[in-house]
Formats: structure tokens, C-alpha cells, sequence
């Protein structure tokens, strides 16, 4: 590492968007390797300190190139995401030689923290932030409220339903297999921020939750860490944005409240 700098190197086929999505949502320059799979010559640089591999598929020769690499520099942190077309028994491979392994449809939600370059120092609220938390498994959305509240937020549990409540946030486990799980997302979108968890989320399924209005996508089974770092970026901008605007326009939030009342019948 050179100084307090997090050097990185990225490894994937940039000519498609998603993956070269992925290495923008890296937020701090990574440097593309040539080609698609590590070169047998690729010498890293002395002060890399992670290396972030996009794979649609899984190769032995390739996985013990990356085994050799390791063994030469312990130091080095390495990512993987992989895409849907990897077997399961050539992820077993490469799960012992990477230090992270992440699904590619929602990867860019939280490819920075893995990294290790969040995009905001956490927080607390001085109160507990609401948010709803609509999610029909009951063993989930126990495991889901206690780390929300860990974390300072008040969850408010709701069976499956995303409409209901007041909260400005609705943490929803997207029942996929019902096909009218878009419509519902959608009226949701319409008044709260929807962080939508997609069980086996694919590209397919991840486009049609954004278009749905799905502020977020995160895969099921879901590491809780994942969700307070998502909840954290939304919340926190979401505040940050507030802030500004009524820093903008110091007298319209009373305006805007004297109007209200005016127009309110009694």
C-alpha cells in the first residue's frame, strides 16, 4: 500500500456494461489489466493492494495462476465476482484462493466496501432512523430487524407488504416467483425508497427491479453488513441532500408548512 492509498487492479471484460459498471462503482482509480483472464507473465505492481476479478466463467489454469500469485504476495486481497455461468464445483476451487466472493447482478452495491473505500464515514443517528422491513420469511426478517437496530435503525416489521407504513425507506424481500412483483414494487417506488432483495438475483431480474424503481438490489441470502452499508450510502445522502436544500431555501420548509395548514380544513 503506498501511504494511506488503496491501490487497485481490475480484471474483466470492459466492453461489457455491467462489468464496466462494476469497476466504476470502485471509487478510487483501479487500473485495468489487458485481457480477460490474468496474463502468465502479469507482473503486479510492489504497492497493489487488491485485485478485483470479474469472471463469467471459472478456469482451473487460471485459478492456479492466481494460486501462484498469492503465494508470492499473502498480502494481497483479492475479489471475485463471478457471473452465472460458473459451476458450482469450479467456485469450490476458487473460493479457497479469493478473499471475497461476490454474485456480479448486485455486486456494484457493494463492491467499495469490500474493497476497503467507503463512500462515507458511518454515522449513528442520534435517534433510530425508521425504516420498514416487508419480508415473509420469519427466520429473515429476525436475523434482518436485530442487525437494523444494531445499527441504529428502528425497523418496523410488515408480512411481505411494501406499501404500508410511513416510513420514508422499505427494506422488501421481493417475492420473485409471484408475477406481479414489479407492479408492487413499482406503487411502493412511488412513495419510499425500496431496497429490493432478490432471491438468486440475475441481470434479468435486477434491470426489472430498477426499472420498477427499486432505489437498491441486493442478493438473497443477504449478508446483513450489506444492507446497513446500502442503507447507510441511501440515508446518508438522502439527509446530505436535505440539508442543502433547506440550507438553499431557508423559508420554504415554514412556507411550505403555513400553506399546508391553510389549505387543511378544520
Amino acid at each position: 500500500m503506498n501511504g494511506n492509498r488503496i491501490e487497485v487492479a481490475f480484471s474483466g471484460d470492459l466492453t461489457d456494461p455491467w462489468v464496466a459498471a462494476l469497476r466504476n462503482a470502485i471509487h478510487e482509480t483501479s487500473t485495468p489489466i489487458d485481457g480477460v483472464v490474468l496474463p502468465q507473465d502479469w507482473s503486479p505492481s510492489p504497492f497493489l493492494s487488491v485485485l478485483v476479478l470479474h469472471r463469467g466463467t471459472l478456469s482451473v489454469a487460471e485459478a492456479d495462476r492466481l494460486r501462484r500469485l498469492r503465494e508470492s504476495d499473502p498480502s494481497l486481497r483479492v475479489i471475485l465476482v463471478v457471473g452465472p455461468h460458473a459451476r458450482y464445483h469450479q467456485i469450490m476451487v476458487w473460493s479457497g484462493i479469493v478473499d471475497v466472493l461476490l454474485p456480479e447482478a448486485t455486486a456494484c452495491e457493494t463492491i467499495a466496501r469490500y474493497v476497503g473505500q467507503p463512500t462515507h464515514s458511518r454515522i449513528v443517528p442520534a435517534k433510530p432512523l425508521p425504516v420498514a422491513l416487508a419480508c415473509g420469511q420469519w427466520e429473515l426478517g429476525r436475523l434482518l430487524s436485530d442487525a437494523l437496530i444494531d445499527a441504529g435503525y428502528a425497523p418496523r416489521r410488515e408480512r411481505d407488504n411494501p406499501l404500508h407504513g410511513p416510513e420514508a425507506w422499505v427494506v422488501w424481500d421481493v417475492p420473485v416467483l409471484d408475477p406481479d412483483w414489479s407492479s408492487r414494487l413499482a406503487m411502493a417506488a412511488q412513495r419510499r425508497g425500496v431496497i429490493a432483495l432478490l432471491g438468486l438475483a440475475n441481470r434479468d431480474t435486477v434491470v426489472t427491479a430498477r426499472a420498477s424503481g427499486a432505489i437498491a438490489c441486493l442478493d438473497l441470502p443477504c449478508d446483513p453488513d450489506d444492507l446497513i452499508y446500502v442503507l447507510d450510502r441511501l440515508t446518508t445522502a438522502s439527509r446530505s441532500a436535505s440539508l442543502r436544500r433547506d440550507s438553499s431555501h431557508p423559508h420554504r420548509t415554514r412556507s411550505f408548512d403555513r400553506q399546508t395548514r391553510a389549505r387543511t380544513p378544520s
